[in-house]
């Protein structure tokens, strides 16, 4: 039985690290845009913090995507990852899921989606 497990944070923030990516921007534009430190940025990339609502927007803006494109992205590859095994969970505050199996975030969560991406 496959116990990998990710967030839904962690999924949005891969896909909008992909979309950065693409359009060749640094992670401080984005973070600039957001008011925060490039560092509080990353961890909003790879899902180790949540983004707030006007984040969410913020982000969209900054990218040049409406907040639904990037939902429906979302849901697009939640839905590949639950096909392949994957469990896709809420990131809970002060939750220790450690024993819950190997978390899939940041670089390896994107690395997935492409690979997921790949293989349509």
């Amino acid at each position: 039985m496959n116990n990998l497990q990710t967030t839904y944070s962690a999924v949005f923030g891969a896909i909008v690290a992909s979309k950065r990516k693409i359009q060749e921007k640094e992670q401080s534009e984005i973070a600039n845009v957001l008011g925060i430190s490039q560092a509080s940025y990353s961890r909003l990339e790879s899902g180790k913090s949540r983004m707030s609502t006007d984040q969410i927007f913020l982000v969209s803006q900054a990218l040049g995507e409406t907040v639904s494109n990037l939902m429906i992205e979302t849901e697009s590859y939640i839905i590949r990852l639950k096909d392949k095994g994957y469990n896709v969970t809420p990131q809970l505050r002060g939750v220790d899921n450690s024993g819950a199996g190997k978390v899939v975030a940041g670089a390896a969560l994107g690395a997935l989606l492409i690979s997921l991406l790949s293989n349509r």
